[in-house]
């Protein structure tokens, strides 16, 4: 019937009011903007809230038994009444095509400490690559050979460290029952055979094959829409992700009846980055923290949801890290305008390089020795406590969680001694610029950062 994209939403919706219904709908691409556009075509589809509840089948396709909720769209019901079955995050458009995007949605929830979401995309990786659940509690991701790997997945085996993805594997384990292969080619035929006429379908994933024979039939005899969102870094995407998050940001202070000036519009947009959620949710508590006043300042956004110098400073580390100039700098530039002195954004950064120099220089000794890519279990079991008998005058520095430990050893790994030793010499001489010349302080912190992370280590 029709595919429609983001902008063409409200032309949908108006058709619903014309009594133009579809009865299967495939809603894909950002989670959020699927979950919003389906809550508003079942408020149209359903719009008597006082029976909805009773008309309204939620399944998670994470979990769902396919043949079940067949049989539940083929059976005509005893009451009269349109029904609605949603099915969220429906697999029956997985395939190696969609294998890469789902990695790095995982990699993306496992770098945000996002535990349970990053296990729900490795397994639907799995399921992707016929593994079966037994194999869930023994993670075969990380011994995989690199033509393996894109034998399974279709793309080519991501470099480092992959057994991040065994600690997610008991987490998965027997969760769900793994749909038939063919649970598409079924959900085909019966649309096909056709369903009771007031029975309606809604379908929402993340990532779909476009080349599926069921996505074909949907896009002829259906609706799709497509809330893709280019998550990648170039000008175009972030100017797309952007209009996004505005976009839901005035959406939201609307049912408020409030507005936001420029500049706190601007704040608000760079502190949550491309996080809808967390766009509407923080602008929700901005509308609801100024009462009577109708316009949200940047002194009200500092006061509700300013960054704290704590989690600011971390975020200077986890950039330093991770080598990323641009976020860097937007993070010294923001806690240079919250008050921090340039000596105390040095402090931190030199704290955090000599910590990355001590354990360098354990991994090279030989006794411990440390093995590159080791797992977490070996390395708290096993390694950690070598290093500690070894090294008692060190305490202070195995000092807290061991994980936390962990992944400093992971991400010391990346440098080599040479270069963090540079970097501590490029810190001691921006320390002398800022106590004795007139240099502005934000050119002498631009100038250290382009020094500390566009130099490549060895």
């Amino acid at each position: 019937m029709a595919l429609y994209q983001r902008k063409d939403l409200a032309t949908l919706f108006s058709a619903l009011s014309r009594g133009e219904v579809a009865q299967v709908y495939l809603v894909f691409g950002e989670r959020y903007l699927c979950r919003d556009a389906i809550d508003q075509l079942v408020a149209r589809l359903l719009p008597d809230e006082s029976t909805r509840k009773n008309q309204l089948q939620l399944i998670d396709g994470d979990q769902e038994d396919f043949q079940a909720t067949l049989h539940m769209l083929r059976t005509y019901s005893l009451f009269p009444g349109r029904r609605v079955f949603r099915i969220t995050d429906s697999r029956l458009f997985f395939s190696k095509a969609v294998a890469q995007p789902l990695w790095e949605k995982a990699t993306q929830a496992h770098g945000a400490g996002k535990p349970d979401k990053a296990a729900r995309y490795i397994s639907q990786m799995r399921e992707i690559a016929g593994l079966s659940p037994t194999d869930f509690a023994d993670d075969p991701l990380a011994g995989l050979s690199a033509a393996r790997w894109k034998e399974l997945f279709g793309f080519a085996r991501p470099e480092g460290d992959l057994n991040w993805t065994k600690e997610l594997a008991a987490e998965r384990k027997n969760k769900r029952t793994l749909p038939s292969a063919d649970g598409a080619l079924l959900l085909t035929d019966a649309l096909e055979a056709g369903l009771p006429p007031d029975h309606i379908l809604i379908l929402s994933a993340e990532a779909v094959d476009k080349r599926k024979k069921l996505f074909k039939f949907l896009e002829q005899h259906g609706v799709v829409i497509d809330l893709s969102v280019d998550a990648g870094g170039s000008s175009a995407a972030r100017k797309d992700q952007e209009q996004i998050i505005v976009e839901l940001v005035e959406k939201t202070l609307a049912t408020f009846n409030k507005k936001i000036a420029p500049r706190a519009r601007e704040i608000l947009l760079e502190r949550v980055g491309f996080h809808p959620v967390a766009a509407v949710l923080e602008t929700e508590k901005l509308a609801l923290s100024v009462g009577d006043a109708p316009t949200i300042s940047p002194e009200d956004l500092d006061a509700v949801i300013g960054r704290t110098r704590e989690e600011a400073l971390y975020e200077l580390t986890e950039a330093y890290t991770r080598q990323r100039l641009d976020q860097a700098m937007l993070i010294i530039a923001r806690l240079q305008e919250n008050g921090i002195h340039a000596l105390a954004i040095l402090a931190t950064l030199r704290n955090h390089i000599r910590k990355l120099l001590v354990i360098r220089s354990f991994q090279l000794q030989r006794d411990p020795a440390y093995s590159g890519g080791i797992s977490f279990p070996a390395f708290q079991k096993e390694y950690l406590p070598r290093l500690k008998e070894a090294h008692q005058e060190w305490a202070a520095l195995w000092k807290g969680h061991p994980y936390a430990l962990y992944m400093q050893f992971q991400q010391a790994e990346k440098f080599s001694c040479s270069f963090l030793q540079s970097n501590l010499r490029e810190l001691l001489a921006a320390e002398y610029r800022l106590k004795g010349s007139a240099v502005a302080p934000s050119m002498v912190l631009d100038s250290l950062l382009m020094n500390l992370i566009q130099h490549r280590h060895q």
